[in-house]
């Protein structure tokens, strides 16, 4: 899965299996803009989910799920998902639960395996854009949160965008190791997978190291990204 050309080709057949199913409508209007960076972070969760799923890991929970393409993937895959989301969801499928609420106040009675977050947690807190209202650390709060809902065991799967620390309001943050964000992450977590991809001089994401990824100057279009599983500690 390093092969950058292999991401999309992933997703793409996982997409295929979600429509011949019936899982993934093909009126679906979410189905075709995806592209370059998004097809990256999709594809890298849909990797780790099938590593996961291979080793009994059964309950998902979808944070910001409203637009997201993984639901019916994952539902295929076998899990048990349940999505949350501010927003009201455009689609609906079978077996999945959906919970249109706040994930920073709701009070959750279950817990689960995999928490998902991709185009997640860098508009947590940031008014202005999805519906979102400001709370101060929105971002922090919301790892805090995962950390008491997710299994001993559990992992977290989320994606960022990476750069020199900023904020591009009301659009997203941009993080790298020196942010609070992934400090929380690295002292509350366990890390088991990174990556890191930037766009090159002829608009194409390429992998990259660490230390280029956070090199990036950002703005409302341009970042790098930082893709990371981490596993929960069990104490």
């Amino acid at each position: 899965m390093d092969n950058l050309a292999l991401k999309p080709k992933l997703f793409r057949i996982a997409s295929k299996i979600a429509l011949r199913l019936g899982l993934w409508p093909e009126s679906n209007p979410l189905l075709y803009p995806l592209s370059g960076d998004t097809c990256i972070q999709y594809a890298f969760a849909i990797s780790n989910l099938l590593r996961l799923n291979k080793n009994n890991y059964q309950t998902v929970l979808e944070v910001g799920c409203c637009r997201s393409s993984l639901t019916p993937i994952m539902k295929e895959l076998g899990f048990t998902v349940c999505g949350i989301d501010l927003m009201p969801s455009p689609l609906s499928y079978k077996g999945v639960k959906y919970i249109q609420g706040d994930f920073l106040t709701l009070n959750f009675k279950d817990s689960y395996d995999i928490i998902v977050m991709v185009y997640v947690l860098e508009h947590v807190g940031l008014k202005g854009r999805y519906d979102s209202t400001e709370v101060e650390d929105g971002d922090i709060i919301a790892l805090e949160k995962v950390k008491q809902i997710l299994n001993p065991g559990g992992v977290l799967i989320f994606t960022i965008p990476y750069g020199v620390e900023k904020t591009v309001k009301p659009l997203h943050r941009v993080y790298n190791r020196n942010s609070r964000l992934l400090k929380y992450a690295y002292e509350n977590f366990e890390v088991q997978a990174e990556e890191f991809y930037k766009n090159n001089s002829k608009n194409i994401w390429v992998k990259c190291e660490e230390s280029e990824a956070r090199k990036v100057m950002p703005s409302e279009n341009n970042y790098a990204l930082g893709l990371f599983t981490f596993g929960n500690k069990v104490t």
